[in-house]
């Protein structure tokens, strides 16, 4: 090993040296380092360096030698996923393999454990591989599944990537000359068999190989023990801050030996004290840079190009279908904003968890043709309904058409070019500001990748069969999901790394976290597929405890070596369990708390914390209500009823949350098919008298054709069989039972059904739907809401009606009715609730004279003062929204907030408010 400093390592480089690293990153380092180097120098212009890393160098090498024509080179190289399909048709005809839930998974696994044992020189005919010696009947699988691979691999003139280090070595070694220029090594903590053969037959042939490292920064460290692994990040982060602003071009680096687990913990943790404001658009500027990436399809215009595909499917979930709506990635996105967003909300509202293609591109075109008596409107009052959207239309015109054409199975090849297709007509990707993007632009970056990843599904005509559409987008995913993908950034000043990605590296400052006892050194994980004795001779990575500790200190000491200042610290507890600091620290100084330099402002929730007390000013309401601007009928009523704030919410400002469908048949859905199934029966047959006339089987048989009308329109439950047959039974069982109870009544005819009243209250019009009104034998007029839910009659009284429904229609009739009622149609209960003038007209009304029931009877017996007196509080009512009354002031409390469902308390903030309610209370008494 040969210490160098940077400057002898890029005079080097300059004079002709191939420098190859351990990783990528530090490539990249270096080559970023050795510009500013040659720039310092005066130097304006310089051929690119030759740094790379050992896989990069590998493929050049393997490259340039088979255009050399090498011995050995003539076989071609399958790419990573043509190499997972081999092994994938090997497990497929193998019997050890068969009944495995996940075959590309173990695809892998053997990929890797063939690659590890290859790269260190594990012998495979050594007897430890059968399972009788062995006793272990995975390596004696392993084994025969090698056999075929290599079998395979030889027949179609392939030869698997980890061989080609070996084939060259031997090239090597026989006299061909590969490499001309000296070569240097960096950042390699130890070299595999296979490495090492490669470079010694290099040296030998005429290429010196030099195995360097960079002088050590010859710094201090401590180890700090913190409370808790939040206090440890904390203090981190504060501590890289203060550095930053001592010095902002400092170099800092932050090493995690759980990086994959704790990157979204620790960036939370950075942005909270280096970039609080952060948004989105500016995340460029961020301070700091994340080695480790994401799978490809998780990245945001990926996984919106694989919703759109996934419209290809039998049954779409909606909250797929709610993303592609919500998507700016797609065409149309900013332009129909609106109209999808109605739609989104009508799929909610009206349809299933799941629906079909069909369904979408038939609501996104819907137009309004029918009145709702379901009589056709006129041309000229036909009109789009608020969620229709042409560009979406044209879009599921689109998938449509391949959904018809794709049924066939094809090359993937053919897939990847169809897929491509589709999306370009989708529009896909296009930027959610439309602007024009660069290759600096992470969205252009992840679209590069996704075509790096078509091309490797393209790939597979190599090494497979035709394939169906659904097998293609589940191998496209599969791609998606294994690659990861790191958008290339400007180079920051702060590094979050993993440990053994330091190897090479040198910074002014270094924080390593989490180094405690269970964490460090790491536990040893022996492949499952390889013998543990041939595995402990041969050294293999993660082989033994032993290999772990031997690894671990050479981390540690390059950790020691990497910056001036070194900071090593571990949670005092983890997973609720006290732990203790790494062995391999022990001999480290301590840190007190008071040691760790940091910055010691409060950060925003501290500044909440420790103001001064809060400072109450009192609320605004917003002013009276100019134009039409309210919506929501009589929920306005209601809500302002029940709380001011929520009618301004709800019916000014239109707040509100979006329905979560459910697998079966929402209630409201239940109640809205019972309510047309008996608006029909009750059309057609107009009075009791008729009724009457019906025998039990005609009966049945008009109330089965009203079931089945109403079912046929109901398109969500068209391609569900199986609920519609349930609901169909249910409807017909509910609608006899109505029909019971109204066989029980006084003598009366059906006049008006869902009769459309305009009824105006101070000056604000209310468009009302009344479900059915009869008119009795002695002229008085009944008004009857259908309710298969439960309801209480009680809650229409007092100064603010919980449910003024029924007491809105009654003002709203024209004349004093005689009777308002609820007609309960539920499984366990059959009955009429509401307000009678006298006995006989509905069974059970007006109720026996109780405490409870008072009001009801009281009410019912003198109904024009009643309709009076609702009269005058709904106005009042109506007349406190129009003027802007707002105030958080639920009728109960919180039991009205959790009672009547409301969604608004993170709006209101009625907690904050309660709490400061309290507080005063308790400065009060005191």
């Amino acid at each position: 090993m040969t210490v160098f400093k940077p400057a002898e390592l890029f005079r080097r480089l300059r004079d002709g040296h191939t420098l190859i690293t351990g990783n990528s990153r530090l490539a990249g380092v270096l080559a970023n380092r050795y510009a500013d180097w040659r720039a310092a120098a005066g130097d304006r212009q310089w051929p690119r360096a030759a740094i790379l890393s050992w896989n990069a160098w590998l493929d050049r090498l393997w490259q340039d030698a088979a255009l050399a024509g090498v011995t050995g080179t003539d076989r071609a190289i399958p790419g990573e996923q043509q190499v997972l399909s081999l092994w994938s048709v090997v497990l497929d005809r193998s019997d050890l393999a068969a009944g495995l839930l996940r075959p590309r998974a173990l695809a892998r696994q053997v990929r890797d454990s063939r690659r590890l044992a290859v790269e260190w020189g594990v012998d495979f005919d050594a007897a430890a591989w059968r399972a009788g010696v062995a006793g272990n009947e995975n390596h004696a699988a392993f084994a025969q599944w090698n056999r075929a691979f290599e079998t395979r691999c030889a027949k179609h003139g392939w030869l698997p990537p980890e061989d080609r280090a070996t084939v060259l070595a031997r090239a090597a070694a026989a006299g061909e000359r590969l490499v001309r220029a000296p070569v240097d090594l960096l950042g390699f903590d130890e070299l595999s068999p296979q490495q090492r053969a490669l470079f010694d037959a290099l040296d030998a042939g005429g290429a010196p190989v030099t195995l360097a490292e960079l002088a050590p920064s010859g710094g201090g460290a401590v180890l700090w023990r913190s409370a808790s692994e939040r206090e440890e990040l904390d203090v981190m982060a504060r501590w890289v801050r203060h550095r930053l602003e001592r010095d902002p071009e400092t170099t800092i680096a932050i090493v995690a030996p759980d990086l994959a687990e704790s990157r979204t913990t620790i960036e939370r943790h950075l942005q909270r004290i280096l970039a609080p404001a952060d948004t989105p658009p500016h995340r460029a500027e961020r301070p700091w840079n994340v080695s480790m990436g994401q799978p490809l399809d998780r990245v945001a215009p990926v996984a919106s190009a694989f919703d759109l595909l996934a419209l290809l499917g039998d049954r779409i979930d909606i909250q797929t279908v709610g993303r592609v709506l919500r998507s700016p990635w797609i065409r149309g996105g900013a332009r129909e904003r609106g109209p999808r967003a109605h739609l989104e909300r009508f799929l909610r509202d009206t349809y299933p968890r799941q629906l079909k293609l069909d369904e979408l591109a038939y609501q996104a075109r819907a137009i309004r043709r029918h009145a709702r008596d379901g009589s056709e409107l006129p041309a000229e009052e036909q009109q789009p309904r608020p969620w229709n959207a042409p560009l979406l239309a044209a879009l599921t015109d689109s998938l449509q058409r391949f959904d018809r054409e794709s049924r066939k199975p094809r090359r993937p090849s053919a897939w990847a070019e169809a897929f491509e297709r589709l999306l370009n007509a989708a529009g896909w990707p296009r930027t959610p500001d439309s602007g024009p993007a660069d290759e600096h632009d992470a969205a252009w970056q992840a679209w590069q990748a996704w075509r790096d990843a078509l091309r490797a599904l393209a790939s597979l005509d190599a090494t497979g069969d035709r394939i169906s559409r659904d097998a293609a987008l589940g191998q496209l995913r599969q791609i998606c999901r294994e690659r990861v993908f790191q958008p290339r950034s400007a180079p920051a000043r702060v590094q979050v790394l993993g440990l053994y990605e330091v190897t090479g590296l040198r910074f002014d400052h270094l924080w390593v976290t989490g180094l405690h006892g269970d964490n460090w050194p790491g536990a040893a994980r022996p492949d499952p597929f390889i013998p543990g004795a041939l595995q402990v001779a041969a050294g293999l990575p993660h082989s033994s405890p032993r290999r772990e500790l031997d690894v671990a200190r050479t981390v540690t000491r390059r950790l020691l070596e990497s910056a001036t200042e070194i900071v090593f610290s571990y949670p005092g507890q983890h997973a609720g369990e006290p732990v203790l600091a790494s062995p391999l620290l022990a001999n480290l100084p301590r840190a007190a708390d008071d040691d760790l330099a940091r910055w010691t402002e409060p950060d925003w929730p501290g500044l909440m914390a420790n103001a001064r007390g809060t400072v109450l000013d009192p609320l605004t309401m917003p002013g009276p209500l100019t134009g039409s601007t309210a919506r929501g009928g009589s929920s306005i009523l209601k809500h302002q009823a029940l709380c001011p704030f929520r009618a301004f919410a709800r019916n000014r400002l239109g707040a509100e949350g979006l329905e979560d469908p459910a697998d079966g048949i929402s209630p409201m859905l239940h109640g809205s098919l019972l309510h047309r199934v008996l608006e029909g029966f009750w059309r057609e047959t107009r009075s009791q008298a008729r009724l009457l006339t019906l025998a039990p089987g005609e009966r049945r048989r008009r109330i089965a054709d009203h079931v089945e009308r109403v079912l046929a329109e109901e398109r969500g439950l068209r391609f569900r069989p199986q609920f519609r047959d349930v609901e169909a039974r249910r409807l017909q069982r509910l609608a006899q039972d109505a029909l019971e109870l109204e066989l029980e009544r006084s003598e009366f005819e059906a006049v008006d059904f869902e009769r459309e009243v305009l009824h105006e209250i101070g000056g604000q019009t209310i468009r009302l739907y009344i479900d059915r009104v009869d008119r009795l034998a002695d002229g008085g007029l009944a008004i009857i809401d259908y309710k298969t839910g439960r309801v209480d009659p009680a809650k229409w009284f007092g100064e603010r009606p919980e449910d003024p429904q029924l007491p809105l229609y009654a003002i709203s009739a024209g004349e004093t009715p005689f009777a308002v009622v609820f007609a309960v149609i539920r499984d366990d209960e059959r009955l009429f609730k509401g307000v009678v003038r006298a006995e006989g007209a509905f069974p059970g009304l007006p109720p026996r004279r109780t405490r409870a029931s008072e009001a009801l009877v009281a009410a019912g017996a003198d109904m024009a003062q009643t309709v009076a007196d609702w009269r005058a509080v709904l106005h009042g009512l109506m007349a406190a929204f129009l003027s802007g009354q707002a105030a958080v002031d639920p009728k109960d409390g919180r039991n009205t907030c959790s009672g009547s469902w409301c969604e608004l308390q993170s709006l209101c903030r009625i907690d904050e408010l309660e709490r400061l309610q309290s507080d005063d209370a308790a400065e009060g008494m005191a």
